[in-house]
């Protein structure tokens, strides 16, 4: 059976919560571990992250599933593909809370990235978490 991998962004609510946030951490974590989804969610303060690994019709029904979901909007998805292996085993759904200002993001990333990451995995990681985070002004 294959496997398909799915990294998407999306806009958090202004009024999101660090109960919803919490909810969001414990309910993925449930729900994944019992659709045999792995991954990692990513969040910055304003934006999500989330790469998702697993049967196809699993992901495609976590996906419906966020689209519902009005903690959050502007789902964009950035990467779809079929997989022959997970790169995230284990992690029903790891939560990596991140500074909006993308060097210090990417650094928290890199820390919590599993050692044997496939490098064009961790290169999609880093490429998505530049995509939302603020741009740091280096004085010229």
């Amino acid at each position: 059976m294959g496997l398909k991998s799915l990294t998407y962004t999306s806009l958090a609510r202004l009024d999101l919560t660090e109960r919803d946030l919490t909810d969001i951490h414990r309910s993925a974590m449930t729900l994944n571990a019992l659709e045999g989804i792995t991954g990692l969610l990513i969040f910055n303060g304003t934006h999500f992250l989330q790469i998702v690994e697993g049967a196809p019709d699993a992901v495609e029904g976590l996906l419906e599933r966020l689209r519902d979901d009005r903690r959050h909007d502007a789902i964009e998805v950035r990467d779809e593909q079929l997989i022959e292996e997970r790169s995230f085993e284990g992690w029903s759904m790891e939560l990596v809370r991140v500074s909006s200002r993308y060097f210090e993001a990417r650094d928290t990333v890199a820390q919590k990235l599993p050692a044997k990451l496939p490098e064009q995995v961790a290169d999609r990681i880093f490429r998505m978490t530049a995509a939302i985070s603020q741009t740091v002004e280096l004085p010229g």
